[in-house]
């Protein structure tokens, strides 16, 4: 299987880049280093996750640990249920935001927290060798479905009634968060109106990657609805993404700056993805934090060590008060309480952002180094003040704009991210390194 690990966890498209066979050996390997114990599992909708779990499950019995099945339910679940059954590490059998085609396999520690790249690397360490020995016992299976109710009450538990309730629209991308964000957000007293909640593996409404595309028909129907404004969730539930009441896809950025604010609290470390907009990093100093970069998906790796009080990439937020984990569910929660009490902050925020964003996904696969080359020739005359590594490749220019190139994790694609204060500039970022990444093939 070689290099195992993405992104975030394992992907591939089922039966030709990801086969049962493969997923059974990753979940053997791990519940073999970490040792005896409970292991918890669960999915997605997606009829090729609900058999890899069953694959997940008969692996780690095998090597003799016990499983808690906790069913169809949303990422943030799984994290949740696997700190709360004090399990030795839980599977989160799920493609999360990518095409129905795909399968895969999110894996947390027994804080809840995505395996850090030394628990990665030990992992594939012992696939390469192959040391296992057959176990002595075969585990158990626990059906755990009282998870799902505790990881609600326990979120619910965590805000106050709505203040002023709100009129939300949630689209919940045909995945397991349609039972469990409009349910949350109405036992908050806001009303809610569930769009595409029903679980399907084919995803009739739309793709599950939230882009502004892939939404284009729900923010279509917003303003008729009446609503003060909508969510949409990724597969999985662990992105958020927010449309205001006229249609228009709020910025990540202000979704981050909603949700940190919404902590209110003052002091200590934010961790912010490398691509995550400048107006974060801003907003964040503003607030009196300290502000760490990271790689993308990889923003947990320092979130105990270095005592973070909030994390965020595009799209995803993680509140270690609740948990380690990145939380479409909570972030709703969240956001909708900040807004039940300041009904204008949205408005006056969306005002304030100066910064102007874009990412470009390509289905292209070209090799970094040569991009890179590329990317230094075409952009030299606009004045390169900074070239930094942390992720893929950034170009930081005399004025603050910035560009980056970065292979996908999880797909064979190519991302471009772009931001400029200036619309003229991040137009011309946008065409010219969308022009690189095609001569770099």
């Amino acid at each position: 299987m070689g290099k195992a690990f993405g992104t975030a966890g394992v992907r591939g498209v089922f039966n030709r880049t990801q086969t049962p066979e493969q997923v059974y050996k990753l979940a053997e390997t791990i519940a073999f280093v970490f040792g005896r114990g409970g292991y918890g599992v669960g999915w997605d909708g997606r009829k090729t996750s609900a058999l890899l779990a069953k694959a997940v499950a008969s692996a780690v019995n095998a090597v003799g640990s016990d499983v808690f099945v906790f069913g169809t339910v949303p990422t943030p679940v799984v994290a949740f249920g696997t700190k709360s059954r004090s399990c030795l590490a839980g599977f989160s059998v799920t493609a999360s935001h990518n095409p129905p085609e795909f399968s895969g396999v999110k894996v947390f520690n027994r804080s809840g927290m995505e395996l850090p790249k030394s628990d990665e690397e030990r992992v594939e360490r012992v696939m390469a060798v192959d040391v296992m020995k057959p176990s002595g016992r075969f585990g158990q299976l626990n059906q755990d479905a009282g998870i799902l109710d505790e990881y609600v009450e326990a979120l619910v538990s965590r805000f106050d009634r709505a203040s002023t309730p709100l009129r939300i629209a949630v689209d919940c991308a045909n995945g397991p968060g349609g039972a469990v964000t409009p349910r949350i957000l109405k036992s908050l007293g806001h009303w809610v109106l569930p769009v595409n909640a029903q679980v399907s593996w084919r995803f009739p409404a739309r793709p599950p990657e939230p882009t502004s595309g892939n939404l284009s028909d729900f923010t279509k129907m917003v303003p008729g609805l009446g609503v003060d404004f909508a969510f949409a969730h990724d597969g999985d539930a662990d992105r958020l993404v927010m449309i205001d009441r006229a249609g228009n896809v709020v910025p990540d950025s202000v979704v981050a700056i909603l949700a940190l604010r919404g902590l209110n609290a003052s002091g200590g470390t934010v961790v912010i993805s490398e691509n995550t907009s400048m107006a974060v990093e801003e907003e964040a100093e503003k607030l009196g934090f300290r502000v760490l970069r990271s790689r993308v998906g990889k923003t947990f790796a320092v979130l105990e060590a270095e005592g973070v009080i909030f994390a965020s990439e595009p799209s995803k937020v993680v509140d270690p008060r609740w948990g380690l984990w990145e939380d479409g569910i909570n972030a709703a929660a969240l956001i909708s309480g900040l807004l039940s009490r300041e009904p204008e902050l949205l408005d006056r925020v969306l005002e304030e952002v100066q910064w102007r964003y874009r990412q470009v996904n390509l289905n292209l696969a070209v090799k970094m180094p040569v991009l890179m080359e590329k990317a230094m020739e075409v952009f030299r005359k606009l004045r390169i003040s900074e070239v930094r590594s942390v992720d893929g490749c950034k170009l930081v220019f005399h004025d603050g704009s910035w560009v980056m190139f970065r292979s996908s994790g999880t797909e064979p694609k190519t991302r471009l991210y772009c931001e400029s204060r200036d619309p003229q500039i991040l137009e011309l970022l946008v065409q010219q390194g969308t022009q690189c990444i095609e001569s770099s093939l």
